[in-house]
């Protein structure tokens, strides 16, 4: 009988090992609790932040980072380590991942990658190429440069002609303008002399300079109500 009992202690024990054996990892992180997962960031030729997370922990105040676990600003020469997080049975596990690209504070984040029973995920690429992978197929992304606005160049030769020709015609205003100053100036010396009254001809001229300054002065704004309207 003794030896009875004990082969059957034996059985139950072995059954017991491989019971233990059997359970799949996230089950047997249940058991402590805590769910922890190995980082290799050797390869991440850019800084960056890892926040895990599980159903438990996002359970807690979310102020200041109360409702994840976070690593901090790392880089390639961290290596490998290791995070962890409370964890119970059923928990869905989640990363945010934080790639700095720039020395004020610029960043690129991916949130809520599921990553439930991945034990390992690795990061790699360099600054807006980087990637993030596990050891589950599905648990993988990819960061993609910023899109960039394609430049375009006006071919409308149109354009340019009509912006050449209001720039003279603003600078036929100047001219008359400052042809009015010039010969308003004239006349008024001119005048203080009392030479205009012996001179009709120099009057005259004058007078047709006058009002070809004037004329002048319109070609600018004339142009520019035509742009509008047209």
């Amino acid at each position: 009988m003794r030896a009875v009992r004990i082969a059957a202690t034996v059985v139950v024990a072995a059954l017991g090992l491989v019971g233990l054996g059997l359970l799949a990892p996230s089950q047997a992180r249940a058991a402590d609790g805590v769910y922890e997962v190995e980082i290799d960031g050797g390869d991440a030729v850019y800084n960056y932040t890892l926040c895990l997370k599980t159903t438990t922990t996002m359970r807690r105040p979310a102020a200041n980072n109360g409702d994840r676990e976070c690593t901090g600003k790392r880089n390639s020469t961290n290596g490998s380590y290791k995070m962890t997080a409370a964890y119970n049975p059923g928990d869905s596990v989640k990363m945010d991942i934080e790639m700095h690209t720039g020395l004020t504070g610029e960043s690129v984040t991916k949130d809520n990658v599921d990553i439930t029973g991945a034990t390992k995920c690795k990061l790699s690429g360099v600054v807006h190429a980087g990637k993030f992978k596990c050891d589950t197929p599905s648990n993988s992304l990819l960061f993609s440069p910023p899109a960039v606005e394609e430049y375009t160049v006006n071919t409308n030769p149109d354009g340019a002609v009509s912006k050449l020709l209001d720039f003279m015609a603003w600078l036929v205003s100047a001219a008359g303008v400052t042809g009015l100053l010039i010969t308003g100036a004239t006349l008024a010396s001119q005048l203080r002399r009392g030479a205009l009254e012996e001179r009709t001809e120099y009057t005259k001229s004058i007078a047709f300079v006058l009002s070809a300054c004037l004329l002048a002065t319109t070609a600018g704004p004339i142009l520019a109500w035509l742009d509008i309207t047209g």
